[in-house]
């Protein structure tokens, strides 16, 4: 292989002083190296360099074991207390992906404008929101989604996040979302509103309206309700990818939020035990 990628450098540049060319299979080197759970754990620890600690818990909570209990508590910390916006955020989804219902009501708070003046923040809890489970949260939602002073991604995140809640106060709110300025908030409202309802009558304000007073004067307006899951990232292979196929990269699957999902749905840790090095760092405070 580094044969290979050695001819194709020098063909490629018409360079052949070896030294050009070994820095060059040094840098595509470095890009396929993956911390060691032991370095990412260092690095989500380090208090003195808050990209330092977004980058371990990023990799923390993607990893295989990433949902230990020793890491949710450190999730749970750095969602509280961490000053750095990044750093909350990066927090904030890692916590969703592997915590409880009740870490809805952890997170809520912080997609309120008047708790945190992070955009990045604010879009984190909503989003993350989608992926935990609790009516508790549904005020919030709510009021995110109304929120005309509120940026457009976030608001869209509400209505999404507003699917999974078969509720009065969901379905006028989402129909309200409608005639938001923002397109993607017009079409997350109306794709919750379809999931809630079995529906499709796309961003039509009136025939939503009339449709859900007559179904709920008849009966049971959540009848025909669809399965929600919560939306996840997803992007073609990258070239580099495709040449390094020992790194066998998977897309996280769309799945029911947490709380409404099936135990055997739940995403496995225990045959992977966390870090020793963390363990012993976060027992000792």
């Amino acid at each position: 292989m580094r044969a290979l990628l050695l001819s194709g450098a020098m063909l490629a540049t018409g360079l052949t002083p070896a030294g050009c060319v070994m820095d060059d299979l040094d840098d595509i080197g470095q890009m396929f190296e993956t911390p060691t759970p032991g370095q990412a754990a260092r690095w989500a620890l380090d208090q003195h360099d808050p990209d330092r600690r977004r980058e371990g818990l990023v990799l923390l909570s993607t990893a295989t074991f990433g949902g230990a209990e020793v890491y949710q508590q450190l999730y749970r910390d750095y969602v509280e207390n961490d000053p750095d916006p990044l750093v909350k955020s990066a927090a904030i989804a890692a916590l969703a992906r592997h915590g409880t219902p009740e870490d809805a009501v952890l997170i809520v708070p912080w997609a309120d404008r008047r708790v945190s003046s992070s955009e990045t923040v604010r879009w984190a809890a909503v989003k993350g929101l989608q992926r935990l489970h609790n009516p508790e949260v549904v005020p919030t939602l709510v009021a995110v989604a109304l929120d005309r002073e509120e940026q457009g991604e976030v608001r869209s995140a509400a209505c999404v996040a507003m699917g999974q809640y078969p509720e009065d106060r969901v379905v006028q709110a989402l129909i309200t979302a409608l005639d938001a300025r923002q397109l993607a908030v017009n079409a997350d409202a109306a794709e919750s509103l379809t999931l809630l309802t079995g529906q499709r009558f796309g961003m039509d304000i009136a025939v939503w309206q009339h449709w859900y007073d007559t179904a709920r004067a008849e009966g049971n307006p959540f009848a025909g309700q669809l399965e929600y899951r919560y939306p996840t990232y997803s992007r073609s292979t990258a070239w580099w990818e495709q040449i390094a196929f020992w790194l066998d990269e998977q897309q996280e699957p769309s799945l029911r939020p947490i709380g409404l999902r099936e135990v055997n749905e739940q995403r496995t840790w225990e045959d992977f035990g966390p870090s020793d090095d963390l363990v012993e760092r976060v027992d000792d405070g």
